[in-house]
């Protein structure tokens, strides 16, 4: 199977920021998944501290989530974004611009549950994948949805096979999934097994199968066979 490129798109960009004029937030985490991340104070901003911009160099704003809410956010196009962010157990996604700014937050979904490590990522050419963690009492699933710039966010679904390892609180949960795609829109997920403490699993999605079943891979360190034993004393004379 050809190796999976994720694009400098593909990677989510973490915020906690503030909208519509409130207090925003001084510090915070950057996702594990993001290989643009971090932000302060006002707009958005890449790992190297730049502010993230559309095509023509303009910063682009905060999206629109309440005091206190971590959102994943995306450029999409060249003068687009994307925002998703869980509010009261529920996820949440907003789009960016130029000429219309941030839509009003759009629910994806209301069911039975609670959402949580929502994972955001783009081709940066119209094209995003979300995916979720869904936890119902002590039952772990994680769901995605789709966007495309001609229909929108797609009905969310499971991801088949998925068993993710239960939650861990915390702006650095271990347990929360990582995302990429690259730039034909192909997906990659992977996430700690829930079947075994030395396992992930995997997940990929293709534009024209949709998600394969997830599988399950041993971790580096447990694939390591452990180093020989050294021994103790001096040699043994000849």
């Amino acid at each position: 199977m050809q190796a999976f490129r994720p694009t400098l798109f593909a990677a989510a960009l973490l915020l906690a920021l503030a909208g519509c004029g409130e207090k925003v937030p001084e510090t915070a985490t950057v996702n594990d998944t993001s290989v643009l991340g971090g932000y302060g104070p006002g707009h958005p901003r890449t790992q190297d501290g730049a502010a993230l911009t559309d095509a023509r160099g303009s910063a682009i704003p905060p999206p629109p989530v309440p005091v206190g809410v971590q959102a994943q956010a995306v450029r999409s196009g060249d003068d687009a974004a994307l925002a998703a962010w869980v509010q009261d157990g529920q996820v949440l996604a907003s789009r960016w611009t130029r000429d219309g700014g941030w839509s009003a937050p759009q629910p994806l979904e209301q069911i039975f549950g609670a959402a949580s490590d929502p994972q955001l990522a783009s081709n940066g050419q119209g094209l995003a994948m979300l995916v979720w963690r869904h936890t119902v009492g002590s039952i772990h699933s994680l769901r995605f949805s789709r966007f495309d710039p001609a229909g929108g966010w797609s009905q969310p679904d499971v991801i088949p096979g998925a068993l993710p390892r239960p939650d861990v609180a915390g702006a650095n949960d271990p347990t929360a999934p990582q995302l990429e795609m690259d730039a034909e829109g192909n997906a990659v997920a992977r996430w700690p097994s829930g079947f075994a403490a030395d396992e992930v699993q995997v997940a990929r999605y293709g534009s024209a199968q949709g998600w394969a079943p997830a599988t399950s891979e041993r971790t580096a360190a447990a694939a390591t066979p452990p180093a020989a034993p050294v021994p103790e004393g001096p040699p043994a004379r000849p």
